[in-house]
């Protein structure tokens, strides 16, 4: 009901001090005025805080997982979670007979290889610390090479800044 109506309706049929007092109360309890109003807005502000507080918990323990790769820029999506890098082939570079997709991590100059490229499926690969520490705002690299001669990157393909 608008205001219009509200008044038109007290002229019509006016209340007593009584009922208008029950009216009022009947809203301001709808409206969580007043002490009860309070108390159940403390109680569901507590009940927010008791919910959240372990999401908040367990999310600050997950563990950190970087992404290395992205499936839409190369097709493999390359995880690095504590010391393990989950390598998976999406939709992998077609390469000759006698060639291979491999990793590579470059920094200060420096290129290591990393692990070649599954053509199919997840590859998992555990790395030492001295491999880990590379990791750290270097330079990811894929190139194509030949089977027999694997020693540095000849033919880059793709080339990201961690």
């Amino acid at each position: 009901m608008n205001h219009k109506e509200l008044v038109l309706l007290n002229t019509i049929a006016s209340l007593d001090k009584k009922a208008k007092d029950q009216v009022w109360n009947n809203i301001a309890n709808d409206l969580g005025l007043g002490l009860k109003g309070k108390i159940k807005k403390t109680l569901k502000l507590w009940h927010t805080l008791f919910l959240l507080i372990p999401v908040i918990i367990f999310t600050s323990l997950a563990p950190n997982a970087s992404i290395i790769l992205d499936a839409g820029d190369t097709g493999w999506k390359a995880t690095l979670n504590n010391q393990q890098l989950s390598i998976k082939a999406v939709s992998p570079m077609v390469v000759g007979k006698n060639e291979v997709c491999v990793l590579w991590i470059k920094k200060e100059g420096h290129f290591f290889k990393v692990s070649e490229l599954p053509n199919d499926g997840v590859k998992n690969i555990i790395l030492s610390e001295a491999m880990l520490t590379h990791f750290k705002h270097a330079i990811v690299v894929i190139s194509i090479e030949n089977k027999t001669d694997i020693s540095s990157p000849k033919t880059i393909e793709y080339t990201r800044q961690l």
